[in-house]
């Protein structure tokens, strides 16, 4: 009994590294950013968006560099027309998927990202931001 306990320990604990922890509201996590001093990756999807899912279970699942996300941003995953608040402002777009990367203090890291973006082509635009 006690080694099976170890096993599911184990599965669940590989499985919850192999994808990215959003947090649905932007607030808290810029909040959060802010405690940490660790920067915001902000997801923008529109629902019923191809692209959009295609994105989130590709780009952002069993992925090398997901660890690396994980640890060194807070991630917020917000949905086009949703009820909590979001700097719509600053985070403007009519195209989604969007990816933004700010300071916790809301200033843009990078240019943003607009549009589908694959594994790859992702991996080579974190590398930059390390």
């Amino acid at each position: 009994m006690r080694r099976l306990l170890l096993l599911l320990i184990l599965v669940l604990s590989v499985a919850q590294a192999s994808h990215i922890h959003w947090l649905g509201d932007y607030e808290k996590a810029h909040l959060k950013a802010l405690k940490e001093q660790r920067p915001l990756m902000v997801l923008l999807v529109e629902k019923e968006c191809a692209a959009c899912s295609e994105m989130l279970s590709s780009t952002f699942r069993d992925q090398a560099y997901i660890p690396w996300i994980n640890e060194n941003f807070i991630t917020v995953l917000i949905t086009k027309d949703q009820r909590q608040s979001y700097p719509i402002e600053m985070l403007y777009t009519l195209t989604y998927p969007a990816i933004f990367f700010l300071t916790p203090q809301e200033l843009f890291l990078s240019d943003p990202i607009f549009g589908l973006i694959g594994p790859e082509a992702f991996q080579k635009y974190v590398e930059t931001l390390k």
